[in-house]
């Protein structure tokens, strides 16, 4: 199903201080020209699996939780937000909404996404939820990078969350540690790794939501260099047999049945000024809405009129409300 919104004019003021965003936008990049006014959206090292910036957004926290997947003694960082019925009701287990960044982006992106639940869960809109925004690599893919080649960079992000990650969170706090009790929703890169982790372990999520979701082709990514920290190098067959097998189709494909078995929850929104829209005559994310629609994976699509590569201009006022009823429709609490 497809979905416009009403159109709009949306304007942003901003500070008078202010810090540019680091240097690659793109698909797989940050809000498209995003500007910091504090340090929520402060940029963070190429390499960095702990975000140096403890800043943290509404009701949340920084955590430090160990990555065995990358070696002994080793740390990620995430934020962890908590609803404030958590420490009212002592018995109850609560649902967890996993974000992840795009690239260049880094943990403290989630904070558009957790002000409005926090908002949403306050006004009695929202069922309460736990929301975790680990810090993934600036640009990872969500993938197990291809180590092999000599021009990668990153690591075995896909490990780090599945194995560290979920396990830790559901350790540490009271949470639904089942696929109904577990959702996942990212930003441009973010937004196909959110896909792509839905779609390789339907056992372990029940809802997934993407937001500009770069699910590109390999000669569609316009940052090359953003190819080989993770895949190796863009001259090789091999790094592009390695892009496409981690790529969000292929696991759709693999596991079609399990994912209609199980009734996952899918939603796309995408701007209609953004690339992944229409460039060139290239559609890229209808084109993968007509993929789902051929495996037969129920799904929605939703197009935000005059939106760009920017989730603040996709949900703006009068133009798309956020949908929180989407996870409240498919995630559950203990009770």
């Amino acid at each position: 199903m497809i979905n416009m919104g009403k159109k709009s004019i949306f304007n942003v003021g901003v500070k008078a201080l202010v810090l540019m965003m680091g240097a690659l936008f793109g698909c797989a990049g940050s809000a498209s020209a995003q500007i910091a006014t504090d340090s929520l959206m402060m940029p963070t090292g190429k390499l960095d699996w702990i975000d140096p910036i403890h800043a943290t957004p509404v009701s949340s926290h920084y955590v430090l939780y160990p990555t065995p997947s990358r070696g002994d003694g080793t740390l990620g960082s995430c934020l962890v937000y908590i609803p404030k019925s958590y420490d009212e009701n002592p018995e109850k287990r609560f649902p967890v909404i996993y974000y992840l960044h795009g690239g260049t982006g880094n943990q403290r992106e989630a904070s558009w996404m957790i002000e409005r639940i926090d908002k949403a869960i306050n006004s009695g809109e929202m069922e309460p939820v736990i929301v975790v925004s680990p810090q993934a690599l600036p640009i990872g893919w969500y993938v197990n990078a291809n180590t092999a080649d000599e021009k990668v960079t990153s690591g075995p992000v896909h490990d780090v969350i599945i194995n560290d990650l979920i396990p830790y969170v559901d350790t540490h706090y009271r949470t639904v540690s089942a696929p109904e009790g577990r959702g996942i929703e990212g930003f441009s890169m973010g937004g196909r790794g959110a896909l792509m982790l839905a779609f390789a372990h339907p056992d372990l999520f029940g809802a997934v939501s993407s937001v500009a979701g770069a699910v590109v082709n390999w000669d569609e990514e316009p940052l090359q260099r953003s190819l080989e920290c993770t895949f190796g190098d863009i001259a090789s067959p091999l790094a592009k047999a390695y892009f496409e097998a981690w790529h969000p189709l292929s696991f759709a494909c693999r596991n079609a049945a399990e994912i209609k078995r199980r009734e996952m929850a899918v939603r796309m929104f995408v701007g209609d000024q953004d690339r992944l829209f229409e460039e060139n005559g290239h559609h890229i994310t209808h084109r993968f809405h007509a993929y789902l629609d051929t495996l037969g994976i129920q799904h929605t699509l939703e197009i935000s009129p005059g939106a760009n590569h920017n989730p603040s201009e996709i949900f703006a006022e009068g133009v798309r409300k956020y949908d929180t009823s989407f996870w409240n429709n498919h995630l559950r609490s203990s009770e």
